[in-house]
């Protein structure tokens, strides 16, 4: 049997000192007995366009989820979440099935609505009803009376002046997971599991500054109350990881993996303002927008701009709404640096026209890097990399044209318009820490070598070595490669790669109802993500 672990957003930043301290055990102990690595994300590495990517061993190019939202939904401000039918690639998990494989797969994102497998699914991060939709139907209500709801996400938003509230959510939302895992396992036994807990992404997100000394917010008062929480969470999982192996069979082998990394988030980057500052995006002429565009540049929305923005039914300052396209080169969208051209024949009102694509591109990078912090002191972005540098496929013309660095990911950017009229903001009410490009690896097994490290490892690489290891015969159509070098030099020899064609995703994309966008967008609000 295989299980993977999906630690959501782990980082061997932090958990190196933690398991040789001896606070993990139970994943000390797998690395100790196996291989371990840093491994590769996605650029830019962003949680659902990351497990679509880890799902199905193709890049978004090959798969295409780029990002939490459909690049061009029909209202910018409004954003359509991706959800699994938009995922052009199949799960490997299917093709573990197609073999007779039995398979498990819990809380694991962008996987609802559930499809059809040789075993169960509960939907994780993306899932509008937390477990009450499932494959096979009805799988977690013979549970729901001793364990209580199923849960995913925590229902206490996050604030400073609450976060012994928000800590102890998480911990319960941990809890509940485990639990649930713990019963599910001994009634449905399978070949192939993978359980995801999110709680690590969520911990870091709000509390890095509380453990990094280094962070501009960090307090010793914070240090002293809430510095160990995020171990502390890892530890919980650790405690509940050990429990799970104990009701596995005894030759089970491990992965243990992150969809990307963390890192410290100090400000944040309105890039549309710089876009509108540098002329490569226009307003609309109309007195309000003026207005409106004003009162951004001040202190916010007050006296005259407030009332009519009051009147035409907008509380906000602007939005994609207030641009006019017929003037406007590129915009912003995502909160790791995406930028798009509005590219004729691709963006509803695009105005470049295709033949003028790399010339136009490349104006626009010139102008991105010359973007320097408001102290005038240092550069901005750091790295630009163009959409064919970043992935590769049929669908490479849905993700965005350019990916930006900004200070190492210290600096992000505001996920929709703007949050204000500023260029960089600082929001503390959300994120003190953000994602990175390396998250980790581990393996551990009967057929894997003992103590030791291996480099390149990717996050396309899993599909495909999950699959040999399990022998199945690969797609032939995957960007990742199987990771023979974690196996023993006798495994190797009596398991050559062999290959089966690859098969279509089999659905068809569908948006999820009014009502199901509208909860699923206001809970990534709450979580940080919009």
């Amino acid at each position: 049997m295989l299980l993977i672990v999906g630690l959501d957003g782990a980082t061997f930043d932090l958990l190196l000192p933690w398991l040789a301290e001896g606070h993990l055990p139970t994943m000390a102990r797998w690395r100790q007995e196996g291989v371990s690595a840093p491994l590769t994300s996605t650029m830019p590495p962003v949680t659902p366009a990351a497990w679509a990517t880890f799902m199905s061993g193709k890049n978004p190019g090959k798969h295409g989820i780029f990002d939490f939202f459909h690049p061009r939904s029909p209202d910018l401000d409004k954003p359509q979440l991706v959800n699994m039918t938009d995922m052009k690639a199949r799960p490997f998990w299917d093709y573990l099935a197609d073999a007779g494989r039995r398979v498990g797969v819990l809380n694991v994102p962008l996987t609802y609505p559930p499809r059809p497998v040789n075993g169960f699914l509960v939907p994780g991060l993306l899932s509008p009803d937390e477990g009450a939709t499932t494959f096979p139907p009805d799988l977690l209500t013979p549970y729901r009376a001793e364990l209580g709801p199923y849960r995913l996400v925590p229902h206490q938003h996050y604030h400073p002046r609450r976060i012994d509230d928000y800590v102890a959510d998480l911990r319960r939302v941990t809890e509940t997971q485990i639990q649930y895992a713990l019963r599910i396992v001994q009634d449905h036994p399978v070949d192939f599991l993978i359980i995801h807990f999110l709680a690590p992404d969520l911990a870091q997100h709000k509390l890095w500054h509380t453990q990094d000394k280094t962070h501009p917010w960090y307090r010793p008062e914070l240090w002293a109350r809430y510095g160990t929480v995020i171990r502390e969470i890892f530890a919980q999982i650790d405690r509940g990881l050990a429990a799970l192996l104990a009701l596995l069979p005894a030759d089970t082998a491990v992965i243990l993996m992150s969809d990307h990394g963390f890192g410290s988030q100090h400000e944040v980057v309105n890039l549309n303002n710089y876009l509108l500052q540098t002329g490569l995006m226009s307003l609309k002429p109309e007195a309000d927008v003026r207005l409106r565009a004003w009162s951004a540049r001040q202190k916010g929305l007050s006296g005259a701009a407030a009332r009519l923005a009051r009147w035409r039914g907008r509380e906000r300052l602007l939005g994609f709404a207030d641009v006019d396209w017929g003037r406007t080169r590129a915009y912003a969208r995502g909160h790791m640096g995406q930028v798009y051209l509005n590219l004729q024949g691709r963006e509803p009102q695009g105005i470049v026209p295709a033949d003028d694509y790399h010339t136009v591109r490349d104006e626009i990078s010139g102008l991105l890097r010359s973007l320097r912090h408001p102290d005038g002191e240092r550069p901005l972005v750091q790295t630009i990399i163009p959409r064919e540098a970043a992935a590769h496929g049929p669908y490479l013309a849905n993700g965005p044209d350019l990916h930006l660095i900004m200070d190492d990911y210290h600096t992000l950017a505001y996920p929709l318009f703007a949050a204000d009229g500023r260029l960089v903001t600082q929001q503390r009410l959300v994120d003190s820490g953000n994602h990175r490009l390396e998250g980790i690896f581990v393996a551990a097994g009967p057929d894997i070598q003992r103590g030791g490290a291996i480099q390149g490892a990717r996050l396309l690489d899993i599909a495909p070595t999950a699959l040999h290891w399990l022998g199945v015969p690969l797609p032939d159509d995957l960007d990742g490669r199987v990771l023979t070098e974690i196996f023993t030099v006798e495994f190797n020899g009596r398991h050559p790669l062999t290959y089966q064609p690859a098969q279509a995703a089999g659905s068809a994309p569908a948006s999820l109802p009014d009502a199901a966008q509208a909860e699923l967008i206001e809970r990534l609000r709450n979580l940080g993500y919009l």
